[in-house]
């Protein structure tokens, strides 16, 4: 079994965000992305994954990238931001997928490919904030978290996915009690997000049509969800069993989800 305990202790056992990273994150929301390239080049290993993951054809700069200072003035400060918060999922990262049918190469893809969409989504939709910027990186790192809780218990997830026909969404539930986005909230407090990230994500997940919140909350809301289904529907993660743990209702205003493929596909 899968308790609510062991869930608690692997979550104390995730070491916390490293000082390089905290100080490139610091200066980066202070808007000096001379000073936070300073910090982060004097880590190569961390200088070493930003140029691998800029360089991905997403991203469509023309060249290789390889110089921090050049990687953040590209970037700019939003997509630097986040890219930065994502680089921490990489240490903790399982070196082998043994659960899912997933590896890092995979989940580096669906890291920049949630960048790069929300970021694309919240300019469309003139919101402006960092904090809500940087919330996109930690979905990811839940299932990292799952990844690793479920490989100790691998053949009785199996077992329930075979004979009861359960996905590993309710496997997690019902064996834990929490669902994934519970996992994301606790992986937020642990890293010591603030308090908008923490408040953000707990109406993202508690999320309801009928529930009274403002407009623009309500949009960031079912946009990242929106988002979020059709990253889900693709088939690499398809293969993977890991769209199980975004089973959200299609509830949306038809004009937001019109909206949404406009910005999406320039419909």
């Amino acid at each position: 079994m899968l308790l609510k305990e062991d869930i608690d202790k692997y979550l104390e056992t995730i070491p916390p965000i490293p000082n390089t990273i905290k100080s490139t994150l610091f200066y980066l929301n202070g808007n000096d992305l001379v000073q936070a390239a300073n910090i982060a080049k004097q880590d190569k290993v961390f200088s070493s994954y930003l140029s691998e993951i800029v360089n991905k054809p997403i991203f469509g700069f023309a060249n290789s990238v390889k110089d921090v200072n050049q990687i953040f003035g590209i970037l700019g400060l939003d997509r630097a931001r986040q890219i930065v918060s994502s680089y921490y999922l990489q240490l903790i990262a399982p070196k082998k997928w043994e659960v899912f049918n997933f590896s890092n190469k995979k989940f580096q893809e669906l890291q920049a490919n949630l960048i790069i969409a929300w970021n694309e989504i919240l300019k469309a939709l003139k919101i402006d904030d960092k904090n809500l910027q940087q919330s996109v990186s930690l979905i990811p790192a839940s299932l990292i978290v799952c990844e690793m809780m479920f490989r100790d218990i691998k053949e009785t997830i199996l077992l329930l996915r075979e004979s009861k026909q359960m996905n590993f969404d309710e496997i997690l539930y019902k064996m834990s009690g929490y669902n994934l986005f519970d996992i994301v909230l606790e992986i937020a407090k642990k890293w010591e997000y603030d308090d908008n990230i923490i408040a953000f994500l707990k109406d993202f997940s508690n999320y309801n049509a009928q529930n009274e919140m403002s407009e623009t909350r309500r949009k960031e809301i079912v946009f990242l969800r929106l988002l979020i289904n059709e990253e889900m529907s693709k088939p690499y993660i398809i293969e993977s069993g890991l769209n199980d743990f975004f089973n959200f209702p299609i509830d949306f205003e038809e004009s937001d989800i019109a909206l949404f493929l406009k910005i999406r596909h320039k419909l």
